[in-house]
């Protein structure tokens, strides 16, 4: 397909040739011809790959470090930059420090832990001693050896003792839920911290290749800002398609792409989508195709020219377009009035012409007003 032309129009007339009649000085007559025609639908775009992503920054800060070049091939979730973030770094300093923190209150040596511990331990003592006494007390008193009010005064003391314990074995219990619950919530508060810390790693997406780099070291971004640009996935085709003719555009249409890199060769492409939304950017709409003969060192962002072939007409009677008046009448020659046809395609040099005349009618050129 080397030399086949891509033309800005909306059709091609005579792939390769359909230039020669328009190429020389216009003829005073011609005779109506029969020639392929091919109906097709310009398109400007580039070459892009189907799964590029940008790298964003997910906080503000100054990139710090960058390991990657331009060109470089990425594994998945591979370390790309470093951003410099203080204030984030000085948030996971506090944070661990007060989970240690937390740790140490939380350990069987801790000093508050070990207060109650020995608090209970006398106290159970207490309680041994004391329960031991209102025993003794209990034997004298049947015997009339005690007064019923020492008795009563040994009970209450023993009492008083194994209630003592109890608070503090519950004291030491809720001691060591509250040192829990406050080592988890500084474990939680840490892994936050660092992965808001972790922010400031950015990582590929996926694997890939370094298209672009828009960012270096030492430069400030903000939130969402793009560092890079990480090529994924195959090339694939991004045409961009007027309002007028997005309509005759369908899925599977071939088309013929030519690279502003090989300009001296066409290649094949089908359509496989057709955006359903209007680009407000590009003013256009937007369609992908996927190469069937993929050329090769292809680019990522090569500009490119497209037709999309609507349809092909062989042996169809044509005529130079600028041999119509009006659009829809031709002048026979010797004859003043004007004929009446009716066209098919129509291109800036050719128009199918489907009724009214045929290869017998010699067409006189119109004068130019």
């Amino acid at each position: 397909m080397k030399g086949l032309p891509i033309f800005k129009h909306i059709t091609i007339v005579q792939l390769g040739i359909c230039l020669l009649f328009t190429a020389c000085t216009q003829q005073e007559t011609i005779i109506p011809q029969r020639k392929e025609i091919v109906d097709a639908v310009f398109g400007s775009g580039h070459i892009e790959n189907n799964d590029q992503y940008n790298v964003m920054a997910n906080t503000e800060g100054y990139i710090k470090a960058s390991y990657v070049a331009e060109g470089d091939s990425v594994k998945s979730n591979q370390h790309l930059f470093r951003l410099s973030n203080e204030v984030q770094q000085t948030q996971v300093g506090n944070a661990l420090t007060n989970l240690e923190f937390a740790k140490k209150n939380n350990s069987p040596r801790a000093p508050q832990i070990e207060q109650l511990k020995i608090q209970i331990s006398q106290a159970a003592d207490k309680k041994r001693v004391d329960s031991l006494n209102e025993q003794r007390y209990s034997r004298l008193v049947k015997t009339h050896a005690v007064s019923a009010m020492d008795y009563d005064n040994a009970l209450l003391t023993y009492q008083s003792s194994a209630s003592s314990l109890n608070v503090l074995r519950k004291n030491l219990a809720d001691l060591q839920r509250n040192v829990k619950l406050s080592q988890q919530n500084a474990s939680s508060q840490y892994q936050i911290q660092q992965q808001n810390n972790d922010y400031n790693n950015l990582n590929s997406k996926a694997g890939g290749v370094v298209m672009n780099i828009s960012k270096k070291v030492g430069d400030y971004v903000k939130k969402g800002d793009a560092i890079a640009l990480i090529g994924a996935g195959k090339p694939i085709i991004k045409l961009y398609i007027a309002e007028d003719d997005i309509q005759r555009i369908q899925p599977g249409q071939v088309a013929l792409i030519s690279l502003n890199s090989v300009k001296d060769y066409t290649f094949k492409a089908v359509v496989t989508k057709i955006y359903p939304a209007f680009n407000n950017d590009q003013q256009s709409f937007i369609v992908e195709a996927s190469f069937t003969d993929q050329p090769a060192n292809l680019l990522n962002g090569t500009q490119l020219q497209a037709n999309v072939i609507i349809q092909t007409k062989k042996d169809a009677l044509v005529i130079p377009s600028y041999y119509l008046i009006n659009g829809d009448y031709v002048l026979l020659k010797g004859s003043k009035d004007k004929k009446a046809v009716k066209t098919g395609i129509r291109t800036l040099e050719w128009t199918e012409i489907t009724a009214g005349i045929s290869t017998d009618d010699v067409l006189t050129l119109p004068k130019q007003k």
